[in-house]
């Protein structure tokens, strides 16, 4: 992590890289900061799911309220539902959480 990787950026990238959706986030991901307006048009064409984990990295990231709790249990597979529990870790800065795929992508 450099100077610049905050525990919220972690967090946020750590669900931006998650394996379905990756490869379509990955360029919008930049060093301090993320290109949401490229990100939010890139999920219009995500599944529901996809476009979910979207939500939940912006919402963390700017704290506006997109993403209704309700959505984490109903809308996100069990991969997905993991991975944002690790975010959740993450962004409070918590990297022994038992957690080992947070540890593992936190690098």
């Amino acid at each position: 992590m450099n100077d610049l990787q905050t525990p919220d950026y972690l967090a946020v990238r750590h669900i931006l890289t998650s394996p379905g959706i990756a490869a379509r986030c990955g360029p919008h991901i930049g060093m301090d900061d993320f290109d949401w307006s490229a990100l939010l048009a890139e999920a219009e064409t995500m599944s529901g799911g996809e476009r979910v984990l979207v939500r939940i990295a912006y919402d963390l990231w700017r704290a506006e309220g997109v993403v209704g709790i309700w959505e984490l249990p109903r809308r996100l597979g069990h991969g997905s539902f993991e991975r944002v529990l690790e975010a959740l870790a993450l962004c409070r800065g918590d990297l022994s959480a038992g957690w080992p795929a947070v540890e593992r992508n936190a690098a």
